[in-house]
């Protein structure tokens, strides 16, 4: 086997698709199939079951891609680890599954501090070197992960709402309101999912979007209310008189945030940035509000 072999391979193992393997690979098409036939004929067996939508892994697919995430991580490991040897910038690769609002003045801070360090940021933990997301609980977060923090997740609604100067709220109070809500996100729609299937609340969902500055400019306008992160949001926006954020009394409503590594071998550039990212949440978690009543934008 060579290591293109596995590199096309995972792709389609992983997409279950050979046309979006190749375009994500930047190769032809039919390169891949003809690596995909290859393999089969090497190991003796097939790898996928053709389907009408695409591919199918195997019994066999399934380990043979265990095995070549860890040769390719592998690699790349010996390329970063010969890169820092020979004092080259290095890169790192993160996987953002929470905190994009906050990314990017996490990455621009620790360049300013840290220097020169190329980074990718993506919403795929396969390949990525770490990974942010959050969890529910304590006790879902995952054995091999850190916890960085956890935060308030609050009821953000405009200033003219009813319920805007009561400084909480209980969801049972907002049946007849509209929500809005993030659908590009994944990790926070489980956060949000697990309040209102804990509290037995069934939102009536109006408007879906795909940032959180527009959601944000549509509750502020009058548009809707929603869960928001209280300390990324006050984090990231500037003052904004036009929308209140609320406690919500009738829930366990936070999320811990938490970055997990998936590299086996950590760069200098990722140990630093894994202490920056500490330096970072001790700092918002210091400057969390502790007082009960409306949680003001800072």
């Amino acid at each position: 086997m060579e290591l293109y072999q596995l590199r096309q391979f995972a792709a389609a193992a992983r997409l279950e698709n050979m046309t979006r393997a190749a375009q994500k690979l930047n190769v032809a098409q039919p390169a891949v199939s003809k690596t995909i036939r290859h393999l089969e004929n090497e190991l003796g067996v097939e790898l996928f079951e053709r389907t009408g939508k695409g591919l199918r892994r195997t019994e066999a697919g399934d380990i043979l891609l265990r095995y070549a995430q860890q040769i390719l991580q592998a690699e790349e490991d010996a390329r970063r680890e010969i890169a820092e040897s020979a004092q080259q910038a290095g890169s790192l690769c993160i996987c953002a599954l929470s905190l994009s609002e906050q990314i990017g003045e996490i990455l621009s801070g620790f360049a300013r501090v840290c220097g020169d360090i190329r980074f990718r940021v993506t919403t795929t933990p396969e390949q990525s070197d770490l990974l942010l997301d959050s969890a529910v609980s304590r006790e879902e977060i995952p054995e091999d992960a850190e916890l960085l923090g956890s935060e308030e997740i609050c009821l953000a609604v405009p200033s003219s709402h009813r319920l805007a100067e009561q400084g909480s709220a209980a969801l049972s109070e907002l049946t007849e309101d509209s929500f809005i809500v993030l659908r590009n996100s994944h990790s926070f729609r489980q956060v949000s999912e697990h309040i209102f299937r804990t509290t037995g609340f069934d939102p009536r969902i109006a408007i879906e979007c795909d940032s959180a500055p527009l959601q944000n400019r549509l509750i502020a306008l009058g548009m809707g209310v929603a869960l928001v992160a209280s300390n990324a949001w006050q984090h990231t926006q500037q003052q904004n008189n036009d929308i209140r954020l609320l406690h919500i009394r009738d829930a366990d409503c936070r999320r811990y945030l938490y970055m997990q590594t998936r590299s086996r071998y950590q760069t200098r550039g990722m140990r630093d940035f894994k202490t920056y990212l500490r330096r970072f949440f001790a700092d918002i978690q210091d400057q969390a509000p502790t007082s009960s009543g409306t949680v003001s934008p800072s």
